[in-house]
Formats: C-alpha cells, structure tokens, sequence
C-alpha cells in the first residue's frame, strides 16, 4: 500500500472492475467526512450493495488485512470493514470496487428484532452469514467493538424483519 495520499481516481464511487486499477487498500476521503476503501471482494459469492463486510482476521499484522474484504462471518466480525457501496461481484468478476469505511450512510438493511427498539446511537454489526447488520448495544452503554456501525434512525422492533436505516459507519481504515 501506498504512503501518499491519492487525489485522482479512475473509478467512480459505484464504479467496478475486474483488475485493480486503483491499488487495492487505497482510501479516498470524500465529502462531508466519507471515507471510502477501493477493496477485493475475495468471496466466491457476489456482496449486495450496502451490505456490511470484514477484513479477514486471519490477515492481522500484514497489509494484506486492507486488501480484500469478505462477507461476515464470525471470526471477523471484530474487523469491520464498512459497507459494500454497490453490489460488487464475486471473485474472479467486477470484483474490485469501494467500500465505506467511514461516514453517514443512507438506507442500510438493518434487522428489526421483534421485542428490541432501535435508539439513534445504539451500536449495530454486522452479522454471520447475513447481509444486515444488527442491533448490539444501547447508547450511553460501552461499545461491543471499537470499529462499528451506529444507528442514525429509530426502529420500533415490532416488525422482527429487515428494514433499511441511516447509518453511521466507523469502522477500521
């Protein structure tokens, strides 16, 4: 990875490709504070757009970890990587593509779980083999996870289905 901060982008923010014109684990800052990663999608399963992904855990203390990204599963959920901007294909497909790391994020598939209400600033994450993420912990309450989503809309819980909510993520970059 790179030690300069890229100004010009091939890409555009929902943009694909299937070779890495970029330099994969490259950041682009963007306005109003977003920050975005040009990631690999190493899975043999294509992302869905704004579904949340992780960085395998498996790559901790290599650069490798900032390169290609995956969809949830519980020995990386500790390692939010953001979520999928746009759908981005499998690996070996338009699977080079961008991923919010940090920012507000507009209409995120969050579970409403029958029973709990979602406050504004409760901690949301990602869940194994899911595509939402999920209620965590309620505000004022310490987080789960230092890297994470947090809600920016309420949910009354009474559905128990998957619902789209603002989000803020603030996950590892």
């Amino acid at each position: 990875m790179s030690r300069f901060l890229k100004k010009q982008f091939v890409t555009g923010i929902t943009d694909l490709t299937a070779t890495d014109v970029e330099g994969v684990g490259v950041l682009r800052y963007e306005s109003e504070g977003k920050v975005y990663r040009w990631v690999k999608n190493r899975n043999a399963t294509a992302f869905t757009a704004k579904q949340p992904v992780c960085y395998d855990v498996g790559n901790i203390g290599s650069v490798a970890l900032f390169e290609a990204v995956n969809s949830p599963v519980t020995a990386d959920l500790m390692v939010a990587a953001g979520c999928a901007v746009t759908a981005i294909a499998a690996s070996g497909g338009l699977c080079f593509g961008w991923v919010l790391v940090e920012g507000w994020f507009a209409d995120v598939p969050v579970l409403d779980i029958s029973g709990t209400a979602i406050a504004v600033g409760d901690e949301l994450n990602a869940v194994n083999a899911q595509t939402y993420l999920t209620y965590v912990t309620a505000v004022g309450t310490a987080p789960k996870r230092g890297f994470t989503f947090y809600a920016m809309e309420t949910s009354s819980g009474d559905t128990g289905a998957t619902v789209t909510k603002d989000v803020f993520i603030s996950c590892l970059r």
